[in-house]
C-alpha cells in the first residue's frame, strides 16, 4: 500500500497528522461531508494531480463525452477526499468500527485456501478508501499482511505503520523473499499491482486498451510461494456499505507467459474499475512508462 491523502512537507507533516486525528473523532456524516470538501477543494487547486487524472480518464474512457469526463474526474477527488477521512477512521477508530458495515461475497475462497494449507495473494488496485481496506480484510480474515512502499518521510512513514500495524504485519514491498515466506506459512498478503514501476521487472499489456506498464511481481510471487491468488472487488455504495468480493484469477493464473498473466491482471482490474470508476485513484501516473521505454508525454500540459 501506498500512503493515500495529501504530501505533506517535512514541517507540516506534525499538523497534517494532528488534522487527521481530528477528522477521526468527527461523526461519521461530517466526517465524510468534510473528506468530500477536502476533494473538491483539490480538484480546483491541484493542478497537476487534476491533468494526471484528466488524461487517465480521457485514455480509459474514451466513450465518455467532455461533460462526464470533467463529472467523473470532479468525483474522483471528492471520492479521494472521503478515503482521506477512511484513513483517519482506520488509525485512529477502534479495530471493529467497520465491522457492521460489511458485506463480502467469495469468502468460500479464503476458507478454501486454509483448507488446503495455502497462502492468499490478494491482489488489490488503489482504490480511494485504500487504507480502509486494513480493517476491512481484519474483520473479514483476521490478522494479515501488508506490502507497502516506505514514504520518504520517515515521520510520515511512521504514522502510516502505526495506523497499518493495528490490523496486519507489514513488509517491504521490494522484500519479495519475505513476501514468499509469509504466503508459503499460509498468510494472506494484499499486494497492489496497478502502478507503473518503470520497465524492470515489469512487461506491456493493455489496461483499457493502452499498453502499460505492469509489474509481474504478482505472477512471480504465486508461482514461488504456491500460494491461491485471489483479486480484491471493492467498493463503497449509496448506503454507506463496503462491497466486499473475492474474485478468483482464471485457473490458468500464473502461466509461463508473463504478457497474459498481466494482461489477465488487468483485465480484472478493469472489470472492477468500470462498474465503480470514481472509487479510484486516478491522480496515479499508470501510463507513465511508454512501450518505447521512453516517459510518455500523456501527462504533459
Amino acid at each position: 500500500m501506498n500512503p493515500t491523502g495529501l504530501q505533506m512537507s517535512f514541517s507540516f507533516v506534525p499538523l497534517g497528522l494532528g488534522f487527521i486525528r481530528l477528522v477521526a473523532a468527527l461523526p461519521p456524516t461530517l466526517g465524510m461531508a468534510l473528506g468530500r470538501l477536502i476533494g473538491a477543494f483539490l480538484f480546483y487547486t491541484a493542478r497537476e494531480r487534476r491533468l494526471v487524472c484528466e488524461r487517465n480518464i480521457a485514455v480509459c474512457f474514451p466513450e465518455f463525452n467532455q461533460t462526464d469526463q470533467y463529472n467523473l474526474v470532479k468525483a474522483c477527488f471528492e471520492q479521494n477526499g472521503i478515503g482521506l477521512t477512511e484513513t483517519a477512521w482506520s488509525w485512529h477508530r477502534p479495530i471493529n468500527f467497520v465491522n457492521d458495515k460489511i458485506r463480502v461475497s467469495g469468502r468460500e475462497l479464503l476458507e478454501q485456501a486454509n483448507i488446503e494449507g495455502r497462502g492468499v495473494l490478494l491482489l488489490c488496485p488503489h482504490y480511494s478508501m485504500l487504507d480502509l481496506i486494513a480493517p476491512l480484510m481484519h474483520a473479514v480474515a483476521g490478522r494479515f499482511v501488508v506490502s507497502y512502499r516506505p514514504n520518504d518521510n520517515p515521520i510520515f512513514d511512521q504514522a502510516v505503520c502505526r495506523g497499518r500495524a493495528r490490523y496486519a504485519k507489514l513488509v517491504d514491498v521490494r522484500a519479495l523473499r519475505d513476501i514468499a515466506k509469509h504466503l508459503k506459512q499460509g498468510e494472506m498478503v494484499w499486494f497492489g499491482p496497478d502502478q507503473d514501476m518503470g520497465p524492470k521487472g515489469s512487461v506491456f499489456a493493455p489496461f483499457f486498451g493502452r499498453p502499460a506498464c505492469t509489474v509481474t511481481t504478482p505472477a512471480r510471487l504465486a508461482r514461488l510461494s504456491g500460494a491461491v491468488s485471489i483479486f480484491l472487488d471493492l467498493h463503497r455504495d449509496d448506503n454507506g456499505l463496503y462491497q466486499v468480493s473475492f474474485v478468483p484469477m482464471p485457473n490458468d493464473y500464473p502461466g509461463k507467459d508473463e504478457v497474459e498473466n498481466a494482461r489477465l491482471l488487468n483485465q480484472r482490474i478493469e472489470d472492477a474499475l468500470k462498474k465503480n470508476p470514481s472509487q479510484y485513484m486516478w491522480m496515479h501516473k499508470r501510463f507513465k512508462t511508454s512501450p518505447d521505454l521512453t516517459r510518455q508525454t500523456l501527462y504533459q500540459s
